[in-house]
């Protein structure tokens, strides 16, 4: 790789998949406060506990976690298959190359449908649910 196209080759991709964490971080993290402070005001209105007694349980903190994870995870995966495709073009197993972001989106569009921009999810959120609850049960013994 690198005598054929030099140190190019090893940032292929970059700039899809640092375009693709912000949005990522952004949903994730956004709805899981979100949610946490739903939580938290409505166990302080349905109980009456203080704010600090009507934080959500460490199940419950799990369970936002993994779904906030899966679902920005959702949202922004056309763009991480985008990258992995821009990252793997022109090897033997995929020959194909693209001429930037947007023509491998159009050429797996019309060659795949909308659909095609989603293949691969199910793996990936299988990786990314537990990942991301670990992280947010993680979080929560750190900080509370």
């Amino acid at each position: 790789m690198w005598t054929k196209e030099g140190i190019r080759c090893f940032y292929k991709g970059l700039g899809p998949g640092l375009i693709g964490m912000a949005p990522y971080s952004a949903i994730d993290l956004g709805t899981f406060e979100y949610l946490k402070n739903y939580v938290t005001e409505r166990n302080v209105e349905l109980y009456g506990l203080h704010e600090d007694d009507a934080k959500p349980s460490s199940i419950l903190i799990t369970a936002m976690g993994g779904f906030t994870g899966a679902l920005g995870a959702t949202l922004v995966y056309p763009v991480n298959l985008i990258r992995t495709r821009l990252q793997s073009q022109g090897t033997i197993l995929h020959p194909r190359t693209y001429n930037g972001f947007w023509d491998c989106a159009r050429v797996t569009v019309k060659g795949e449908g909308v659909r095609g921009l989603f293949k691969g999810l199910v793996p990936n959120l299988v990786k990314v649910v537990p990942a991301v609850s670990i992280v947010s049960l993680s979080l929560l013994c750190l900080l509370w």
